[in-house]
């Protein structure tokens, strides 16, 4: 078996994300490329998020404050789940800084929740 640095795992991850269509390449306005979730990405991040919490038994919230700190793992699970609550946050926060109008999140920023970065939210997706 192989081993894989974080690099090589979040690189798998995001080109298995563009297989399937659940992000997309957008050209940003300083001449970078940056990957937005489609639509139906966000729904199926959404229940990936519920369904990874579930079986790894951890928060995804937790383990993206792992991540921001350093001190998450090259484990592929628990990277990915960092990774969709990562993306799944972010989207919903460009789009309802663009006005949009999204319903209740999947996931709880610390922001909302009042607690600190790492804390552990709602989490549990409600069903769409």
């Amino acid at each position: 078996m192989e081993l894989k640095t974080k690099d090589e795992i979040r690189n798998e991850i995001l080109q298995e994300w563009l297989r399937n269509a659940w992000v997309y390449p957008q050209q940003g306005p300083d001449e970078q490329q940056y990957l937005r979730l489609t639509p139906g990405g966000r729904l199926k991040l959404r229940r990936r998020i519920g369904e990874m919490e579930s079986s790894l038994g951890v928060s995804g919230r937790e383990l993206l404050g792992q991540e921001e700190t350093g001190e998450l793992p090259a484990e592929r699970e628990k990277l990915e789940l960092a990774m969709a609550v990562q993306a799944y946050t972010s989207e919903r926060q460009l789009i309802q800084s663009q006005g949009g109008s999204l319903g209740s999140s999947a996931v709880s920023s610390a922001q909302e929740t009042g607690e600190e970065p790492g804390g552990s939210g709602e989490e549990t997706p409600p069903a769409e």
